[in-house]
């Protein structure tokens, strides 16, 4: 009896226990079967909307759909809102939990909450592969499509006006429109279909679709207003338009290569609305409410419509999302917000920068995505230097050199292109430069934190008044930096910076100070901007502690000396300097190497050949030579760009060198732009010739003593009969101002085949230009006044020199 009890009792006890732990899962796994519900809710709401898409098309085009889609989306709009209350309840039952989860304040409670979340899950998890295709049944002829109501527009009616004209052209088949996401391209499309559908008599059909960028045929769908690449007209049904059938097609996309891969006969750039236009816009929002009657509001309302920079989709959602918010604070609060993380708002998330990263994702080359995301270190409304970005996103091996530095260079600027024709990046007036429109940069910001989850991945504070460095929570996730423009005097901390690889700290008046402690944790740095710190005079000898350091700028500062740790920079590639101060140069640049003394920052350079070599910038300001003319031994064929600011040279090159060059080893190959002002001692430029790629001279006095700017007696040796040397073959541009002793440019006819513009202004004694009359009428010749001009005696062309 004893033995039967046991065996009750034990299997009951097993049983118990079977229960009890099967009850227990649901708490032990709670916070587990909660994350997978967030995950899989995404893709419920994902697949919903698709499938609702595709047979509201379906339906447009006379097609019903099946009994079972409809049964399937009833399913997932029930399950939906239970996963949605569960997880709206989430934290409240995971605040019961205790002892790391293995228990519970309210057992009960909490086994009935866990169990509802894994039945709920798994019921999600059987209805994601039951999804239906689409399946639909024809019901008929296609509905007759009816007109849509739109709302006004502002900013587009010249626009609207333009594009409607030219479309009306018999000759005009296909047109089309593009721009930046956001921008307005839509509602300019759709005031066109508008205006076709009343023109009922000329057209039989007018239809209106939105193609994805996954540009599937079968799956064009009702979901992005915009075309990704070449559309196969004839795969969608749409004849090929012609004056004979009378077709015509009007498109929008964010890439102006699809343009011409569409071969349209006509296409124009929607662009940002102006400031009357962008406020209008912005103040629609506020119809009905008194939000902007507060002087104060309104003054703050004005500020963050700026910040907007006329992009007509940041304009409506930023102020729909003001439009009842009442108090300065939260005004404040807003304009701070999205200068720093605009992210941080759903609204804009949501309805901006989901929507402008279509244009991120339809880039095919990382490389390309990661180049976008470096344009985003520059501070708003500043235009970029196309040159100095190449630069550094060739330091940071976004592109890598390969050993051919020109083709690396020449693919950066293929880049920057490509990111203009996507209306990722704008051009400026001037052709070096590029912009990138605020709600873009703050995109890229978005994207290069992981979508807001790692907001100091990139940290960006440009323009914000820091008198201090920021704080960081973590130094260790910080990868790149941007401080530009601020007012930070003193740098005395000691960071942790173990994957950081750009720090840009430019343009500062205010910084003075930079503690060698704050070089120490460093590690993988390859770019250190400090350029433009008009009053930072001394750099640390901890500085020589960056190691990885590819790339240098330190022009425009004041620093009276080097680290002598410069030495070490030995993977250096790109180093730019400027001398502000006054200097003697008191014995030649090549003999530094025997003894150092305290020649100045310039000197210094060039005492190690492994950083002169790698010098492309050199600007001089003040400079004194005293024994013989300065040397760049070490950086001619690194240099770029001279340009030399007052002082007194006799040369840049020792006279005997102009003789003995043979043509295989020109100097300065990779010069381009030279520019001098205000300098003595000069007879001539004759070292120019040994810059076979010049594409921009500027030479202005007042200067007693420049008489030629090449001459002949100096450059017999290496012009002699027979030389491959074609002096200004590449000459873009020349200008020569206040040069009161001047006589000769070249002493015969040069052909000048890449000349666009002469300047010549106070230069009395130059008679003859090494042109012909009628070669100066191909390109832009300005002189200071029409009587020096026709004194002037050309060379004839006739008689060969």
């Amino acid at each position: 009896m004893g033995n039967v009890v046991s065996s009750v009792l034990s299997s009951g006890l097993q049983a118990a226990k079977k229960l009890l732990f099967e009850k227990a899962k649901y708490i032990l796994d709670l916070e587990d079967h909660l994350k997978d519900l967030e995950k899989v809710k995404p893709d419920l709401e994902d697949a919903k909307v698709y499938l609702q898409e595709k047979l509201e098309m379906n339906a447009r085009n006379g097609l019903r759909r099946h009994e079972r889609c409809k049964d399937w989306i009833s399913k997932v709009e029930a399950i939906e809102r239970k996963v949605t209350k569960l997880l709206e309840d989430k934290t409240a039952e995971i605040e019961r939990l205790s002892m790391c989860g293995f228990c519970s304040s309210n057992f009960f409670l909490t086994y009935c909450y866990g169990k509802d979340v894994l039945e709920t899950l798994e019921e999600v998890q059987s209805l994601l592969p039951s999804k239906p295709s689409g399946e639909v049944v024809r019901t008929g002829p296609p509905p007759r499509i009816e007109e849509i109501a739109t709302e006004p527009t502002v900013g587009l009616e010249k626009m609207l006006e333009t594009t409607w004209s030219l479309l009306m052209e018999k000759d005009v088949g296909i047109w089309g429109l593009y721009g930046m996401g956001g921008v307005g391209k839509s509602t300019l499309l759709e005031k066109i279909n508008q205006k076709l559908l009343e023109k009922k008599n000329e057209f039989e059909v007018v239809i209106f679709v939105w193609v994805s960028r996954d540009l599937q045929v079968e799956k064009i769908q009702n979901e992005i207003d915009d075309i990704w690449e070449k559309v196969k007209l004839n795969e969608i049904g749409i004849p090929f338009p012609s004056q004979e059938n009378g077709s015509k097609v009007v498109f929008t996309t964010r890439s102006k290569d699809v343009c011409a891969r569409m071969r349209s006969h006509h296409v124009l750039e929607v662009k940002k609305l102006d400031e009357e236009n962008a406020w209008e816009l912005f103040r629609r929002n506020f119809r009905g409410n008194n939000t902007l009657s507060d002087p104060e509001i309104l003054k703050l309302a004005r500020q963050l419509c700026e910040k907007c920079e006329g992009l007509p989709l940041a304009l409506n959602v930023i102020g729909e999302t003001m439009a009842y918010k009442t108090s300065v604070p939260e005004w404040q609060c807003a304009i701070d917000d999205l200068d720093s993380n605009a992210g941080g708002y759903p609204e804009v998330e949501d309805e901006i920068l989901k929507i402008l990263k279509f244009s991120y994702d339809d880039l095919k080359d990382e490389r390309v995505k990661q180049c976008f995301q470096y344009c985003a270190l520059f501070p708003r409304d500043a235009g970029i230097d196309k040159d100095v970005l190449v630069e550094y996103w060739i330091s940071e091996r976004i592109i890598d050199e390969g050993g051919d530095r020109k083709r690396t260079i020449n693919e950066g600027h293929k880049i920057i292109g490509d990111l203009v024709r996507a209306c990722l990046l704008m051009t400026v007036d001037t052709s070096e430069k590029v912009k990138m429109h605020d709600v873009l940069r703050q995109m890229a910001l978005w994207v290069a934190s992981s979508f807001g989850e790692k907001d100091e991945n990139f940290i960006v504070k440009t323009c914000a008044g820091l008198k201090e460095m920021p704080k960081v929570t973590d130094w260790k996730a910080v990868r790149r930096m941007s401080l530009g423009r601020n007012e930070i005097r003193d740098i005395s901390i000691s960071p942790d910076c173990l994957n950081l690889t750009t720090l840009l700290l430019t343009r500062s008046g205010t910084l003075v100070n930079i503690s060698g402690k704050f070089f120490q944790s460093m590690p993988k740095l390859v770019i250190l901007d400090l350029s433009t710190n008009i009053n930072l005079a001394k750099l640390p000898e901890e500085v020589s502690n960056l190691v990885s350091l590819r790339h240098l700028d330190l022009s425009r500062t004041c620093l009276e000396n080097l680290p002598e740790g410069l030495g070490k920079f030995i993977q250096l590639r790109y180093f730019a300097l400027r001398v502000d101060r006054r200097y003697q140069v008191n014995e030649k640049f090549e003999r530094l190497g025997d003894k150092y003394r305290e020649y100045g920052c310039f000197e210094t350079s060039f005492k190690y050949p492994q950083v002169g070599s790698c010098i492309q910038h050199i600007t001089l300001e003040r400079v004194i030579s005293k024994e013989g003319p300065l040397q760049f031994e070490t950086a001619m064929a690194s240099l770029r760009s001279i340009e030399i600011q007052g002082g007194t040279i006799s040369d840049i090159m020792e006279h005997t060198s102009y003789g003995c060059r043979s043509t295989s080893a020109i100097s300065f190959q990779n010069l381009s732009v030279v520019k001098i002002s205000r300098v003595n001692g000069m007879q001539d430029l004759s070292w120019l010739v040994f810059a076979p790629n010049l594409i921009s001279i500027h030479v202005m006095g007042p200067s007693r003593e420049l008489q030629e700017i090449i001459s002949r007696e100096k450059v017999s040796g290496i012009l002699n009969e027979g030389s491959s040397i074609v002096p200004f073959r590449k000459l873009r541009e020349l200008q020569l101002r206040f040069l009161m002793e001047l006589k000769s440019i070249y002493w015969e006819r040069l052909e000048l085949p890449s000349l666009e513009r002469v300047f010549i202004m106070r230069c009395p004694k130059l008679k003859k230009l090494p042109f012909s009359k009628e070669r100066a009428y191909y390109f832009d010749l300005r002189a200071q006044n029409e009587e020096w001009f026709e004194r002037l005696e050309w060379e004839d062309e006739a008689i060969e020199d």
